[in-house]
């Protein structure tokens, strides 16, 4: 301490006190922080591992001058003391705080700066396995020149609070990601504070301190709270991309959230990025020139892959192959089929080019294309390597409706497979196909895709839950009350609701909403097979879920009969195996309930003529025929007992849904 003279006390944290000091010799301003340790032993090791940061040195990292433990007469404790480069210019709370008065937004190309610039920090100290854990905008420091410098690696860091005298304030736990007070968490806990720091510095316009420190906070349990900011973002003219981006940095599941290396993938970081003319992590994108060779049209795929590999840095080499390729594959006069290798270096060819949407669009065509050339039937490792690719250009161009409508397809076919669905779930494919729901809402076929994706991912109990989590049976209900004449639409939002009414979370809305649009796509929709098919079996499964959703079934609403609209639908399908198995189903599961049987048993609905019908017309499937007795004994008719057992819609595997369609 005898080389530096006090000037003024900056503040007094739970991580201790903050001095504007001066060196005494060279009569520079410095920061330095006092940090109360427990004792001397652990005062030895806290300096120890703060020596580490003395390695941080970057352009975009606050410079530590020099660390020391001294003892505090006055306080009677022992202190590290770290001494760290002062900034007059203040830090982003400051800049926050000036727009927030003047309720003045940030333009974009300015947090595209600062963004490149925290994202390189980020990369750098990760590097050299050092998580800041304790990110917020008073950390980030700004520069004369308006740059940032990401600072105050201090206690969070390196220094447990076991061992110093320090916790964690209140206002620093806004930004930190869910997983950091429970561990286990890694660097994309630094991922998660840095995408919080990007959404209050494009809300400073309309969001007062209060209302973000509450979002920030909310975002953490509730999903729709964060979709309900970035709408609000986008009006205020931030880019889709800028939004797709905060989206993705803040995965509640940090295992699907990306890390700081990670994020240069996007083509957005990577503009970030090359904003900075210094910046190590990135190469300018050059246009290079025409390949040596021509492209071999008359060649075969080995041909064309030759050509691919020759000029793999080449984009409009890659463009040409890829077009010509699939144009190849589109002609029914060709077979082309690629070996392990030739996939491999497709993905390859993907990851390399992320930035250029028609690459994208075009491999995934292609990659669409030889899954249904194979029966769906494809190697697990190839698709673990073909989802991370995909899914990121997914969050790479958000705006690209075709591309967007395209990866939906690609990512419903490999969720066929039961290893596939679930990898695509644990690598946060569910909120992608979310994202691009809420993205393209008034597209119709984009969003019939969307529902189909999601119930076949549903199919795996977890990505059901994940779903649930994020609030996905909304989505799919807002489908169906947006796109009701589109039976296509309406088939597979039945379907994905059917799979999401086994979770116990969506029973509300379930209840609320899920019913009365199901029955009314029944009455829009009576003679399309597949919808009422469908709406069957959600329906069906929805009844098991209580008595109240059982009520909700047969009387929608005080104008509509439920009962009545599902009768007087399957009458006009009754020759229909599946339609009839699942329409006794739906009764069996309504004749569970002893004050439904009344209803059941109206004179008017004449079911148990109905019922009676179904089981001599179907006399040879024994599934409906155990279905029918079990229903006509509850109205007391006397009948053989069926020696198999009636399956419940909530005991049916859930592949069934699969099978169905």
């Amino acid at each position: 301490m005898e080389n530096y003279k006090l000037l003024q006390r900056l503040g007094r944290g739970a991580q201790g006190s903050v001095y504007l000091v001066e060196h005494k010799e060279d009569k520079s301003m410095y920061v330095l922080k006092k940090v109360e340790c427990n004792d001397e032993g652990e005062a030895n090791k806290a300096f120890k591992e703060a020596m580490a940061l003395q390695e941080l040195r970057h352009r975009y990292v606050c410079g530590y001058k020099e660390f020391f433990v001294t003892w505090d007469r006055e306080e009677c404790a022992m202190f590290v003391c770290i001494v760290m480069n002062y900034y007059e210019m203040g830090d982003l709370a400051k800049v926050i705080k000036t727009k927030r008065l003047k309720q003045e937004g940030i333009d974009e190309m300015i947090l595209k700066k600062w963004l490149g610039q925290m994202v390189e920090a980020l990369v750098f100290v990760h590097n050299k396995k050092v998580i800041h854990r304790d990110l917020k905008p008073s950390n980030i420091f700004m520069t004369k020149n308006l740059s940032i410098s990401i600072g105050d690696f201090g206690v969070a860091t390196v220094m447990g609070d076991a061992r110093t005298r320090t916790r964690t304030t209140v206002g620093s736990m806004n930004w930190m990601a869910p997983e950091v007070m429970e561990r286990p968490y890694d660097e994309r806990s630094d991922v998660w504070s840095l995408g919080c720091i990007l959404l209050e510095l494009a809300t400073c316009s309309f969001m007062d301190p209060v209302q973000i420190s509450s979002t920030l906070f909310e975002i953490k349990q509730n999903p729709q709270c964060l979709e309900d900011i970035l709408a609000e973002l986008a009006h205020h003219k931030y880019t889709a991309h800028l939004c797709q981006l905060i989206r993705t940095m803040l995965r509640r599941n940090f295992q699907q959230r990306p890390t700081a290396v990670e994020l240069i993938a996007f083509p957005y970081v990577k503009e970030c990025l090359l904003l900075d003319p210094n910046s190590k992590l990135v190469e300018k994108k050059t246009i290079h020139s025409a390949p040596q060779d021509s492209l071999p049209k008359e060649g075969d795929a080995q041909a064309i892959f030759a050509y691919m590999a020759k000029n793999q840095l080449n984009e409009q080499a890659q463009k040409q192959a890829l077009q010509h390729l699939k144009k190849k594959m589109d002609d029914d006069k060709f077979c082309i089929s690629l070996n392990e290798a030739m996939k491999m270096q497709l993905i390859q060819v993907l990851e390399t080019h992320m930035d250029c949407a028609e690459i994208q669009l075009n491999g995934c065509k292609i990659l669409l294309r030889l899954i249904e050339n194979e029966g769906g039937v494809v190697d697990i490792f190839y698709i673990q390597n073909m989802i991370k690719p995909v899914l990121v250009a997914m969050r790479s161009h958000p705006t690209s409706e075709e591309f967007q409508h395209t990866a939906c397809s690609l990512i419903m076919a490999l969720s066929a497979d039961e290893n596939a669905a679930e990898c695509i779930g644990q690598a946060g494919g569910v909120q992608d196909i979310l994202s691009v729901m809420r993205q393209f809402d008034s597209q119709a076929d984009i969003c019939a895709s969307c529902c189909g994706v999601l119930w076949s991912l549903s199919v795996n109990e977890l990505n059901a839950k994940i779903v649930t989590e994020e609030k996905g049976l909304k989505d799919v209900c807002n489908a169906m009350e947006a796109h009701n004449s589109d039976p296509v639409l309406l088939e597979a939002a039945c379907s994905a609701i059917w799979s999401l009414s086994l979770e116990d979370d969506n029973v509300d809305l379930l209840s609320e909403v899920a019913i009365t649009l199901i029955i009314e796509s029944l009455q829009k929709h009576p003679r399309h097979m597949k919808v009422v098919k469908s709406a069957l079996m959600a329906l069906a499964s929805i009844i098991t879920c209580g008595e109240e959703c059982a009520y909700k079934v047969i009387s929608p609403n005080n104008d509509v009969s439920g009962l009545q609209v599902i009768v007087d639908t399957f009458k006009l399908h009754k020759k229909e195996v599946d339609i009839a198995e699942s329409f006794c189903t739906l009764l069996l599961e309504l004749s569970e309930y002893d004050d439904i049987m009344d209803d059941l048993k109206a004179p008017s609905m004449k079911l148990e003529q109905l019922v009676q019908s179904i089981k001599t017309s179907f006399q040879s499937n024994e599934d409906i025929v155990a279905t029918c007795v079990s229903i006509l004994s509850k109205f007391g008719t006397k009948v053989a007992l069926s020696p198999r057992r009636p399956t419940s819609a909530r005991a049916r595997p859930r592949s069934a849904a699969k099978n169905k369609t």
